[in-house]
């Protein structure tokens, strides 16, 4: 009987120490997935400043490549 008295003892302390790991696990994980989510959200934001700026830099090439042309007719005006 003193026998299934410590086993008893000894399954009770285990389930205390796995509930304490399970709770730390559980912690650790709720705060990564808060970064993950957080780090998602920048990134999202990131792409969508980057975009805007892809298309700046297209608009901007454009209104150089034109104002080369007009700057060539000009130059050419002058010229004759």
């Amino acid at each position: 009987m003193a026998k299934d008295a410590s086993n008893m003892s000894s399954v009770s302390s285990n389930s205390s120490e796995n509930f304490e790991n399970y709770n730390q696990l559980l912690d650790a994980f709720r705060g990564t997935h808060e970064e993950a989510n957080r780090m998602d959200l920048l990134n999202n934001r990131l792409k969508g400043l980057n975009n805007w700026l892809e298309n700046k830099v297209k608009s901007l090439e454009k209104e150089l490549n034109n104002t080369k042309i007009d700057f060539e007719n000009l130059e050419f005006i002058y010229k004759n």
